[in-house]
C-alpha cells in the first residue's frame, strides 16, 4: 500500500469523523447557496441572454404558454452553474486539501484555473464556430413545401446540448497532461491505444450531442484533434522530465 507523508501541522490533522462531517456539511451549504445565488442572478439577466442566443435564428415560436418561461429557467440554471462553479471548486479543494501532498496541491493550484479557462474556450469555440455550421446545415434541408418552424425551447436545448459539452471536451489535453506528469500515462500508451480512443470519442460524442450524426461528427473531430494535441503535450512532458534527470 502507498503511504503518504503529511506534515504534522496539516489543517486536517486530528479531526474526528464528526468534525469532518460538519466541515463537509458547511462546504455543501456554501456551494448550494452559491448555486442558488447564481440561478437568481441568471434569471434576472435571462432576457438579454435569451436574446443573445437568438441572434442566429432570429425570430422563433413557442408551442405552449409556459415554454418561454421554462426557457428562461433553463438559461438561469446554466448561468447559475457556471457562476457558482469557482466557488464550488474552491470548497471541494479546501475540503480535500489537508489530505494532499505539496505536489498535488501545486497541481490543483495550476490545474483548476487552467480547467476553467479551457472550459470557457471550448464553449466559445462551439458557439462561434460549431453552432452556426450545424444550424445552417440542418436548415439547408428545408424546401418550398417544408418550412422550418423552430420553437424556442427546442432551439435553446439544442444550443446548450451542443455548446456545453465542448467545454468538457476541451479538458482532454489538461487531463492527459496531468496524468502524464504523475506517471499514469505515457506517449507510448496514448499512441498504442489511439484507435480505441477514437472509437470511444465517437461514442462519447453520440452521448453528449443531440441525436444526429452531424452534431456527433462536429464534436468528434475536434475531440480527435485534441487527443493528438494531448500526445504532443505528453511527449513534451517526458522530454522535460528526461532533461531534468540527465
Amino acid at each position: 500500500m502507498f503511504k503518504r507523508q503529511r506534515s504534522a501541522h496539516s489543517d486536517g490533522a486530528g479531526m474526528t469523523l464528526v468534525e469532518h462531517l460538519a466541515e463537509l456539511r458547511r462546504r455543501i451549504i456554501i456551494s448550494v447557496l452559491a448555486l442558488a445565488l447564481g440561478v437568481v442572478v441568471g434569471f434576472y439577466y435571462s432576457s438579454p441572454m435569451v436574446q443573445f442566443l437568438l441572434r442566429l435564428p432570429g425570430e422563433l415560436v413557442y408551442l405552449y404558454p409556459g415554454e418561454a418561461f421554462f426557457v428562461h429557467l433553463e438559461v438561469a440554471l446554466v448561468v447559475g452553474i457556471v457562476l457558482s462553479s469557482p466557488v464550488v471548486l474552491y470548497q471541494v479543494v479546501r475540503f480535500i486539501a489537508p489530505g494532499l501532498l505539496a505536489q498535488e496541491k501545486r497541481i490543483l493550484q495550476v490545474g483548476l484555473p487552467a480547467a476553467l479557462l479551457m472550459f470557457a474556450g471550448g464553449t466559445v469555440f462551439a458557439y462561434q464556430v460549431i453552432l452556426p455550421l450545424a444550424y445552417r446545415f440542418f436548415l439547408g434541408f428545408g424546401t418550398e413545401s417544408l418550412t422550418p418552424m423552430i420553437s424556442i425551447g427546442n432551439y435553446v436545448s439544442f444550443v446548450i446540448r451542443l455548446v456545453l459539452p465542448f467545454g468538457l471536451v476541451f479538458q482532454l489535453p489538461l487531463i492527459v497532461l496531468l496524468f502524464t506528469s504523475i506517471g499514469i500515462l505515457s506517449p507510448e500508451i496514448l499512441v498504442k491505444y489511439r484507435k480505441y480512443i477514437v472509437l470511444v470519442v465517437f461514442i462519447t460524442a453520440a452521448v453528449l450531442t443531440p441525436p444526429d450524426v452531424i452534431s456527433q461528427t462536429f464534436m468528434a473531430v475536434p475531440m480527435v484533434l485534441l487527443y493528438e494535441v494531448s500526445i504532443l503535450l505528453a511527449r513534451m512532458v517526458v522530454r522535460r522530465r528526461k532533461a531534468r534527470r540527465g
